[in-house]
Parts: C-alpha cells; sequence; structure tokens
C-alpha cells in the first residue's frame, strides 16, 4: 500500500513539474509579465536626437505599465527639463519638453515600471540632442519580395509560433532620408485590403527598414512585413490560415508620435497561391505539390524554453498512467 502510495504520489510530483496538469493557456503567447522593463526608443549607435523632436516615447514593461509619477528628463548635471506628459500609441507615454533641446547638450530620461509581481528599478538612457531638423513628409518606397512556398512559423495563439506550410513574402521598405532621424518615435501598421493584418512598435523598423527585434522582445505577433497564405497545415493548427489565395493590395501606415502630422501611406500589390491540381508531372502553378517536413526547415524556437504554455499535457498523463498500472501489474 505504501508503494503504491509513492508510485501516485511520485507520478503526481512529476506531473507538476511538467505543467502537464495546469489548463491550457487560451491567450496569446508572452513571456511573464515585467520580463522586458521600461524601454526608450533612441536613435541607433548613439545617433542625436534631434533638437525638435515632437516628443520621447516611453514604452512600458512587458504585460505591465508605467510609474508616470517616476519621469524625469533631465540635464546631465541633473537639472530638470520641463515637459508635459502625453498618451502616446501602443500604451506608451510621450514625454514632451516644453522648449526645443539644445543642441549638443547631453540628457538622461528615467523612469520605472509598475510591476504586479516584482519589485523594479529605475531605468534610464542617455542621449545627445542635435540640430533641429525638418519634420519628415514621406515614409520611403515599398516593394514586394516574389512569393514562395515553404515553411513558416504562424503566430498568434499560445503555442509561439506553430509551423506551417504555404505561400508567402516579405515587404521590402526603404525609408525616406527625412524620416531617419525620427525613425524611432514611429509606429506601425500594415493592412491588407483595407483590413488590419499587423502592427510594429516604435521603433519597429530600422533605418535600413528591416525589422528590429529589440522593439517587440518576447511578443509574438505577426511579423509586421511577413505576408501568407496557409496552404498545408500542421500540429498544433494556427489560429488562422493567414490571407485567402488571391491578389491583394498591402499598404504601410507610419505615425510620428506627437507630430501633427500625417504621412502619405505606401502601397503595394502582391499575388498568393496554394496549388490545387496536382498531376505527376507537377502542379497548375508550376510546383511539384510535395509538401516537406517543417522539421526541415529552420528549426522554430521550443515554446517550453520560452516562458509560453504548452497544449497536449492530457497525452503525456494517459502514457504515464499506463506505464504505472503496467509495474503494478509486474509487481
Amino acid at each position: 500500500m505504501h508503494g503504491h502510495t509513492w508510485t501516485w504520489g511520485a507520478v503526481g510530483m512529476f506531473l507538476l513539474g511538467l505543467g502537464a496538469l495546469a489548463p491550457p493557456s487560451a491567450e496569446a503567447c508572452a513571456a511573464p509579465n515585467c520580463m522586458v522593463d521600461v524601454r526608450f526608443p533612441l536613435p541607433e549607435d548613439g545617433g542625436a536626437v534631434p533638437a525638435n523632436v515632437p516628443g520621447l516615447v516611453v514604452v512600458p514593461p512587458l504585460l505591465e505599465n508605467t510609474n508616470v509619477s517616476t519621469l524625469r528628463l533631465l540635464q546631465s548635471d541633473g537639472t530638470p527639463v520641463p515637459f508635459t506628459l502625453a498618451n502616446g500609441g501602443r500604451r506608451t507615454h510621450v514625454v514632451v519638453p516644453k522648449a526645443p533641446l539644445v543642441p549638443g547638450t547631453q540628457y538622461r530620461i528615467e523612469a520605472k515600471g509598475l510591476c504586479q509581481y516584482q519589485e523594479t528599478q529605475t531605468q534610464s538612457a542617455t542621449f545627445t540632442a542635435g540640430p533641429e531638423l525638418p519634420l519628415p513628409t514621406t515614409l520611403g518606397t515599398l516593394s514586394v519580395d516574389t512569393p514562395s512556398r515553404g515553411a513558416f512559423p504562424v503566430f498568434g495563439d499560445s503555442n509561439c509560433g506553430s509551423p506551417q506550410e504555404g505561400d508567402a513574402t516579405t515587404l521590402r521598405f526603404t525609408p525616406s532620408p527625412e524620416l531617419v532621424p525620427f525613425l524611432p518615435w514611429v509606429h506601425w501598421a500594415v493592412e491588407v485590403d483595407g483590413q488590419p493584418w499587423s502592427f510594429a512598435n516604435h521603433h519597429g523598423l530600422t533605418s535600413t527598414g528591416e525589422d528590429n527585434p529589440d522593439s517587440h522582445k518576447y511578443e509574438y505577433n505577426r511579423q509586421l512585413l511577413f505576408l501568407y497564405t496557409v496552404c498545408t497545415t500542421y500540429n498544433p493548427p494556427p489560429p488562422g490560415l493567414g490571407l485567402t489565395p488571391g491578389r491583394h493590395r498591402a499598404t504601410l501606415r507610419g505615425t510620428l508620435e506627437h507630430a501633427d502630422i500625417t504621412l502619405p501611406p505606401l502601397s503595394v500589390d502582391f499575388e498568393l497561391r496554394c496549388a490545387t491540381h496536382c498531376m505527376t508531372g507537377g502542379c497548375a502553378d508550376g510546383g511539384t505539390g510535395v509538401v516537406e517536413d517543417p522539421e526541415d526547415e529552420e528549426p522554430i524556437k521550443n515554446p517550453s524554453k520560452s516562458g509560453c504554455t504548452q497544449a497536449g499535457g492530457g497525452l503525456t498523463v494517459l502514457g504515464l498512467l499506463a506505464t504505472v498500472r503496467l509495474w503494478r501489474r509486474r509487481k
């Protein structure tokens, strides 16, 4: 009796250690709260901040908020710089200096996060003000790659990116020279056929127009510039199949925070297809109709190592219980 009690207790402890007894979350995959603390988007490689920057953005901790009472804008000698505080896009706050910054002067911006489950430390960033620059009037140019068939991760649920197979393409963006100095304070959205597709936080795109991973650490929404349709699904199934096969129009929109300007959006047309009629000699779209195992592609990061929820724990439970019963019969 004691042996059986120990066996079932050990199994229970093992399952709890695996997290298999916990119900899978229906929420989108994300790291624990405050895994990323308060951030201050600034120019790459220590570049100067235009003296007439409309506002300095303060990004809250992951899944939490900024303690606005701790916000400070200081000169290097500690002299406070007067500012007003405004709400920005994507749950941010915007520090708006009451007077233009002084070119050549060093500044420090700081704040603390409000985290429900842990203490936080003051976060800060330093920068140097540069000369005033004309505010941008254009975003730049937009093109699109030729679509290709392959495996790719689909985001949007608790699986942190499940590998699927389909047709996909990537938007190619080149920011205008006048936009580059203000990129850290621009947030982005992509629409397809007038409907929202994805978004990016402030400084979501670099000065070369590429994705900036530092702007969305441990966040698993759709990639801003990646467009796809799922043709063949794998387990776990995707939260959606993406775009329908056919012709579409993608539109890139950028918003410079707290600037009273409208930057004209950029649009480009593209087409995605799924092969439907495949014979021995190939498919109607020129493909072979052969779907390769997605494991042959670049491996997808294991969700269990990213603080993400896992499904399928029930199968683990059944397997372990069956093993215990077999062990008891052999006793």
